[in-house]
């Protein structure tokens, strides 16, 4: 079973987690490539629907990283704040949406994004990165968590950004399945599979190991990088269509 993503203000909208694609140069300069016009026409599409096209939001992976941001902001600082079920807009450009993982509180104020893979590949490769740089150049996903931070932190006015990469220990795996139980019981269903898991059938770290379980890439959110999403998101919303869906009333007849 899946579910439908009903955030009616990510609807039509460009928002952090998917704004990558806006970077992709044409064959011209200062050209749109076929991935941002590809997003631009799936947005139009949702604003002609009045509904988002996409259903894949109770699928494994991101029903399992919406599970495990909990158990690793656990491990973070008092200094950080768990705000991933807000929606922030843009102060100036409406159709600019995004929906941080938190903030830190520090000087210039920091903007986090938390990601829990599914695979022990995709942990590795991010783990074994000691700079963003180095996550945009060996990770397959790595452009679109760059321009996700840096739009995020455009969105809230923030100085720098800082990718939490975590997989947990075995030995947590446990206290992972208890807060699956824990869900509202509308929204279990998509926790079942891991209630009733065994531990090979989740993603995990032998305890001891190589590797930590948590891991924390910060950097610098540069103006250039603000000044060239922002012109990026400018020139695509020219692109947006604006559609005005009428409320319909529906007058029932009486049955004879």
């Amino acid at each position: 079973m899946k579910t439908i993503n009903t955030n009616t203000e990510r609807i039509g909208n460009f928002t952090s987690s998917e704004i990558y694609s806006l970077m992709a140069n044409g064959k011209a300069a200062n050209s749109l490539g076929k991935p941002a016009l590809t997003y631009i026409d799936e947005c139009n599409m949702e604003r002609r629907l009045n509904r988002s096209i996409t259903d894949d939001v109770s699928a494994r992976p991101l029903t399992w990283g919406k599970l495990n941001e909990w158990t690793a902001f656990s491990k973070l600082g008092i200094e950080y704040s768990l705000t991933s079920q807000e929606t922030d807009s843009h102060p100036e450009i409406d159709c600019w949406k995004g929906s941080k993982d938190g903030i830190k509180e520090d000087e210039g104020k920091t903007v986090i994004d938390i990601k829990c893979p599914f695979t022990l590949k995709s942990f590795c490769t991010m783990a074994d990165c000691s700079t963003i740089d180095d996550v945009r150049d060996n990770h397959k996903d790595g452009e679109k968590y760059y321009w996700q931070l840096v739009s995020n932190a455009i969105i809230n006015d923030c100085k720098h950004a800082e990718l939490i990469i975590y997989m947990p220990y075995k030995s947590e795996l446990q206290e992972i399945r208890d807060l699956a139980g824990q869900a509202p019981e509308d929204q279990l269903y998509k926790y079942y599979w891991v209630v009733n898991s065994h531990d090979e059938e989740l993603p995990h770290l032998i305890d001891g190991g190589y590797y930590k379980n948590l891991y924390v890439i910060r950097f610098e959110v540069t103006d250039l990088a603000k000044l060239e999403l922002t012109n990026r998101v400018k020139l695509a919303k020219s692109m947006l269509n604006e559609f005005h869906v009428p409320e319909v009333n529906i007058e029932l007849q009486p049955v004879h």
